[in-house]
């Protein structure tokens, strides 16, 4: 409780000082997430240089020399989750190039990994953090497993994709992405792509700065991705609950993908409660997403969606695109009649000055709504 407290009142003495995103996510591991099946991944955390090498058109293997990205790793939620941030080595200025995101934690319930992720660019705006993976770790191996988003087998269902991660040492690895038509029978490996470490370390901008892969804003330039960016900036005031008990609430968001997403941080310091919301639209579903994580314990990621974004806007709970398994589809889903929801973020107001949104939740459809909290805060 000490150490709570002493973390509240520093976030709030620092309140009107920009803070860096080292601080804003959370990447300094705690002891809640110490554990070894949640640490599995810290391999990965640091810069990385990742070349992509994809299969050698009359040839057994991959080419020597392919595309190169650069990969910004980082814990984030005390340790719960890793996220991943990727963006061309070589940019070229005035030019809509790929970005990448990922994120992944571990499940405890179901004792698996769980990704989702979101690599938009030309010409494709992807699915707005909608593709998900699932596996396990197994003598030093990460394999983890979904049905594809985009080849389908000669029967039309959807071909199961699997990524590897191999060959671990302390500053390289290797990532294999395969697809398989006949269940497993045969895999076809299509990318391989060596990672070799830059620097251990991430060093973060402060939070008034656009994240790593943020740099010229030419991607998802239309004015559907815009319906959000009220949210972009540093906010302080108080989480309300229903009995009109408040807590210093701090949001702080952010530009991610070179304009395909945002990244939303709320934070709760008194009761040590931090989340992570990334937002997006699809053009291909036709519907804003905003993938949802906490640092509680026990508790997993959800999918918030609306056909449109702003103040005034309900984004409702569908946790039938949640990832079950390695097989089962998840993105026919996308598109589901959410009337009868049982959760909802709703925003009141979006405005240079303040934002003021709820959370609401019902026991059954034709239940009413009841807030379960409400945050109101002002720009810092």
């Amino acid at each position: 409780m000490l150490l709570e407290f002493l973390i509240a009142t520093i976030l709030t003495a620092q309140s009107d000082d920009v803070r860096d995103w080292d601080d804003v996510l959370g990447t300094r591991i705690t002891e809640s997430w110490e554990t070894p099946p949640h640490r599995q991944y810290d391999f990965w955390v640091g810069e990385w240089d990742a070349n992509w090498r994809p299969r050698q058109e009359d040839g057994l293997d991959h080419v020597e020399d392919g595309n190169h990205t650069h990969q910004f790793v980082v814990p984030v939620l005390d340790g719960k989750a890793i996220m991943e941030l990727a963006m061309p080595r070589d940019l070229t200025p005035g030019q809509a190039q790929g970005r990448g995101f990922s994120l992944r934690y571990y499940d405890e319930q179901n004792e698996r990994w769980i990704m989702a992720q979101h690599w938009p660019g030309p010409p494709s705006d992807g699915f707005a953090f909608l593709d998900q993976l699932t596996g396990t770790e197994r003598f030093g191996r990460i394999m983890v497993y979904s049905p594809d988003l985009r080849r389908t087998t000669p029967d039309g269902d959807p071909q199961i994709r699997r990524y590897t991660f191999s060959d671990i040492r302390e500053d390289a690895f290797r990532w294999d992405g395969a697809n398989t038509v006949d269940r497993g029978n045969n895999w076809f490996t299509w990318m391989a792509v060596d990672f070799r470490e830059i620097d251990p370390d991430v060093d973060l901008p402060a939070a008034d700065q656009p994240l790593p892969g943020y740099n010229e804003g030419l991607l998802c330039t239309d004015s559907a991705h815009r319906a959000m960016d009220g949210l972009i900036g540093t906010w302080s005031g108080s989480a309300i609950s229903p009995d009109g008990s408040e807590e210093t609430a701090h949001i702080t968001a952010g530009r991610m993908l070179d304009g395909c997403g945002l990244i939303v941080a709320f934070e709760r310091p008194q009761s040590g409660y931090r989340s992570l919301t990334f937002w997006s639209w699809s053009p291909q579903i036709e519907r804003w997403f905003a993938l949802y994580l906490n640092n509680q314990p026990g508790q997993g990621h959800r999918y918030y969606s609306a056909q449109t974004a702003g103040e005034g806007i309900a984004f409702h709970l569908n946790p039938a695109v949640n990832i079950v398994d390695a097989e089962t589809p998840y993105l026919i889903h996308a598109q589901d009649d959410l009337s009868g929801s049982l959760q909802r973020i709703r925003w009141l107001e979006i405005s240079d000055d303040g934002l003021t949104f709820r959370i609401d939740t019902r026991g059954a459809a034709d239940d009413d709504w009841q807030m379960r909290r409400e945050y109101s805060v002002e720009r810092n």
